[in-house]
């Protein structure tokens, strides 16, 4: 990753105290408030050095996630774009699998739909055309949050220099292509322990490719374009759930498939 590391110690800080949480697996106070944090432009900082330090321990990019994709939830906190965050390949869990309860610290759940590229995608400008061109399908994506502030009590500064409280995510193994879903009503429901969770979410295919859109062009525009193979995480469908040590999840999106995973 070429992007420069800040140098204010402050910031630095601010990552250490939240690597020192995920480490420990002990939840910390807000970074947002014991470091001083005085806008999304320092979060970023703090989130970009974090990501720096994990690929230093030779762990590998993934792809990139979009947070607060909801444009009047945006208007509300007076934020003008989504957020954005990174995945890592050792973050990603096969469709079925148990995942261990002692890997998180502080586990939620939120359903999304993720797209899967099979080609490069450029630097400078991305357009519509060349994004369609490189996505090589669709799969139901759920995305396990897991906040390293204690309590989840955390600001929309405390989210950002987290990494968008990220944790882990499971992608469906049956990959959709996009053409097959245009024209198709879809909709998500999410079932805990086979009881509905989240029902009949609809789900708005133009939405989520504007999303991933201007998500591709945030990394082409940050010198981190996304590659073949890369996921695009594209915004929570529906407010996030809670989770707890023993449950089943399954998210079923009508004419996309299923995507399941266990807490043991």
């Amino acid at each position: 990753m070429s992007l420069p590391i800040t140098s204010d110690a402050r910031l630095l800080d601010a990552t250490n105290s939240l690597a020192t949480a995920r480490a420990q697996r002990q939840p910390g106070p807000r970074v947002s408030e014991t470091f001083a944090l005085a806008s999304l432009d320092e979060a970023y900082q703090v989130q970009l050095a974090g990501v720096h330090n994990v690929l230093a321990q030779g762990r590998r990019l993934s792809g990139a996630k979009a947070g607060l994709t909801s444009a009047t939830l945006r208007a509300a906190l007076k934020v003008e774009e989504p957020l954005y965050g990174w995945l890592f390949a050792d973050t990603a869990c096969r469709s079925g699998e148990a995942i261990v309860w002692e890997r998180l610290l502080q586990p939620k759940v939120e359903i999304e739909i993720a797209l899967l590229l099979s080609a490069d995608l450029p630097t400078g400008e991305i357009s519509q055309a060349q994004l369609l061109a490189s996505i090589a399908g669709v799969v139901p994506a759920l995305e396990i949050n897991d906040s390293a502030i204690s309590g989840w009590q955390l600001t929309l500064l405390d989210a950002v220099a987290d990494n968008l409280s990220s944790g882990l995510y499971v992608l469906g193994d049956q990959v959709v292509p996009l053409a097959q879903l245009h024209g198709q009503p879809l909709s998500a429901t999410l079932l805990s322990n086979d009881q509905p969770l989240r029902a009949n979410v609809p789900v708005v295919l133009d939405d989520v490719l504007a999303t991933a859109l201007w998500l591709v062009r945030k990394m082409a525009a940050l010198d981190q374009p996304l590659r073949a193979g890369d996921v695009l995480l594209t915004g929570a469908l529906a407010p996030i759930a809670e989770v707890a040590r023993g449950d089943r999840l399954c998210l079923q999106v009508a004419g996309l498939g299923e995507v399941a995973c266990s807490f043991s």
